[in-house]
């Protein structure tokens, strides 16, 4: 081999503009990243092709080509496949690229596949790799650069508030480089066109077709143990977790949060700030924006592993003692990281000191509100555990009274008015930040209204009426925050928020029927209550698949049952019988009736939700 091929630079070398020591067969650059090298068979000179141009940010054409067709053969060269490659887009039993000499793929092509993944990139900034069809496309996916632009910005503004990922300045400064990630934009642009659709650009069929493809391509057990740790295969995760998590509830969403949680602990992404027990970056070469990341990524796997066990009364993947990574400084939209002079916050060891961390948040003054989402929602895992202890049928006075405390004082430590569902229009407070807190709010009141569900009867019935009546306050506490909601918002915010509106639904229908009288005054105000908590969930079924079968669900029950008035006997035997919405008994019956449902369209990749709550009135005889 001649000098002057052998001193050659590698084409990822050249694509990352990173100077190497021109090894062979493997580079100094490429070693690092366990990575093969590959070479254009034409050399290219530095630059942009001859007679190209450069598409100006946002801009949009009507002659704009389809994304997959923008590279066409000898563009930039081609390259070599490799046998990882090839066994990936071809399967076994076909001759692989390597074991033919010469044999080589278009620049067009090979683009396809970094865009899934595959080992051309490298391995601290690509996403997992995917099923690949010929040409690499994604069925569905034709949209022009300027559409996706618009679509990324409305997705920063509209969606991503609600599962805060990225750095917003950062991503769009990438995009617009031309160095994003192609799985995790589509899955982006994909993500938003089904939330704030229809889009005029791109049809819902399109949309539908391409989020399908991208739910059964993407997922661990396709990824490649080489590429499927980075922090783009992560994030990719984590947008279509959540995505399914709402729109095609049951034991898929549920185990792709469980292996996603799990495959972040392979990495240490609990344990960020224990450098002795996070492989995830490497220490020694990542900015402090950069672990920002990682945190951004270990909180929202944080939530995803909170609501979606809470919801399927399962013990948690992410465990709350396991926990050394710290909360956020700084906020996505801001360009530079965390100032120095900010300590690092952590949550606490024991719940009963939640209230410390609180406090800490609110000194510190960064990220208040997305922080005290993180205590929030630890308080309601809490209670979301004790109800799953409840529902086995064991005894928790001394959790319950320990969880009571530490919500007493969490209180206690919260801003003024921070509790005050109103929003705060003296202090500035921004109608995003608002709705945030009204999450948070809602966190508490439900965690609240778990720790009041009165114990089993045994005989005393005025004590359980007592303990019977202590849980409307929590359920008329929701519906003082629901009455200040702005529909507008709500594509920011999760919608796993829907599960606790439901539920004080269902206590609102228990107190209601259990009033002996039916024209006492508490009844029509419980009545008003459930009428704003129902439009409540009709705007975010706009959206969500979810909130479409909670509603279903509780229409159909309040139909079956409407003149039907409990005894505290028989409230006392449908909360010793309750399931969390999600619950595989109740997923179980679940798919039962949906066999035997006259209505079933066979197109909607949903499930069919009818006995999808926990208060079980079919085991009730009336």
């Amino acid at each position: 081999m001649s000098s002057r091929v052998r001193n050659r630079v590698c084409d990822r070398c050249i694509r990352k503009k990173v100077k190497c020591d021109l090894q062979r067969p493997d580079c100094s650059r490429c070693l690092e990243a366990g990575l093969p090298c590959t070479y254009s068979v034409e050399r290219k000179k530095p630059g942009p092709p001859r007679g190209s141009r450069r598409l100006k940010h946002g801009a949009t054409t009507a002659s704009s080509a389809p994304i997959e067709s923008q590279f066409t053969q000898g563009d930039q060269g081609d390259l070599f496949l490799t046998p990882e490659q090839d066994f990936v887009v071809h399967g076994p039993g076909v001759v692989s690229p390597g074991e033919i000499e010469g044999l080589c793929l278009s620049q067009g092509e090979v683009d396809g596949f970094e865009g899934l993944g595959f080992g051309l990139h490298d391995p601290t900034n690509s996403p997992m790799p995917a099923v690949v069809h010929a040409n690499s496309q994604y069925p569905g996916y034709s949209l022009s650069p300027g559409q996706e632009r618009d679509l990324l910005v409305h997705f920063f503004d509209e969606v991503h508030p609600a599962i805060p990922l990225f750095r917003i300045g950062h991503f769009l400064k990438i995009y617009d480089d031309g160095l994003a990630e192609k799985t995790l934009l589509v899955a982006i642009v994909t993500v938003t066109a089904k939330v704030l659709g229809p889009i005029s650009f791109w049809t819902p069929e399109d949309v539908e077709q391409c989020m399908k493809f991208l739910l059964e391509a993407v997922s661990p057990e396709m990824a490649s143990q080489d590429t499927h740790n980075s922090l783009d295969s992560f994030r990719l995760e984590c947008l279509l977790a959540y995505y399914e998590f709402h729109q095609f509830p049951g034991s898929s969403s549920w185990m792709r949060i469980s292996r996603l949680a799990r495959r972040a602990y392979t990495v240490g992404v609990n344990q960020i700030d224990n450098p002795e027990l996070c492989s995830a970056f490497d220490r020694t070469i990542a900015t402090e924006d950069e672990i920002e990341d990682w945190r951004y990524l270990f909180w929202c796997i944080y939530c995803l592993d909170s609501y979606s066990n809470i919801s399927a009364g399962a013990p948690f993947v992410v465990e709350f003692e396991s926990i050394n990574t710290a909360l956020t400084r700084s906020p996505h939209d801001q360009a530079q990281g965390p100032p120095s002079s900010l300590s690092k916050i952590f949550l606490p060891d024991d719940i009963e000191d939640i209230w410390k961390t609180a406090k800490d948040i609110v000194s510190n003054g960064a990220m208040i509100n997305y922080n005290l989402h993180m205590v929030t929602t630890t308080t309601l895992r809490q209670a979301g555990y004790i109800m799953r202890l409840r529902t086995e049928g064991k005894r928790l006075p001394a959790k319950i009274t320990a969880l009571r405390s530490a919500l007493s004082a969490l209180r206690l430590s919260l801003p003024s008015r921070y509790l005050n569902p109103a929003r705060n229009v003296l202090s500035g407070e921004s109608c995003v930040d608002h709705h945030i807190r009204l999450t948070n709010i809602l966190h508490l009141h439900m965690a609240h209204l778990i720790i009041t569900i009165p114990p089993r009867l045994n005989g005393n019935e005025a004590e359980f009426a007592q303990s019977w009546l202590e849980s409307v306050e929590p359920c008329q506490n929701i519906v003082s925050v629901v009455e200040q909601w702005d529909n507008q918002h709500s594509p920011r915010i999760d919608p796993a928020i829907c599960l606790i509106v439901f539920s004080a639904l269902c206590f609102l229908e228990l107190h209601r029927r259990s009033i002996a009288d039916p024209l006492a005054p508490l009844i029509a105000s419980l009545s008003q209550g459930q009428h704003l908590l129902l439009l409540f969930l009709e705007q975010f079924s706009s959206i969500w698949a979810v909130p479409r079968f909670l509603i279903h669900q509780f229409q159909r029950v309040q139909d079956k049952y409407n003149d039907t008035r409990l005894t505290y006997a028989e409230i006392d035997y449908l909360l010793s019988k309750s399931k969390t919405p999600l619950h595989p008994k109740v997923l179980y019956r679940s798919s039962a009736a949906s066999t035997t449902a006259l209505d079933t369209n066979t197109n909607d990749m949903t499930m069919n939700l009818d006995t999808m709550w926990s208060f079980d009135m079919y085991d009730l005889s009336v």
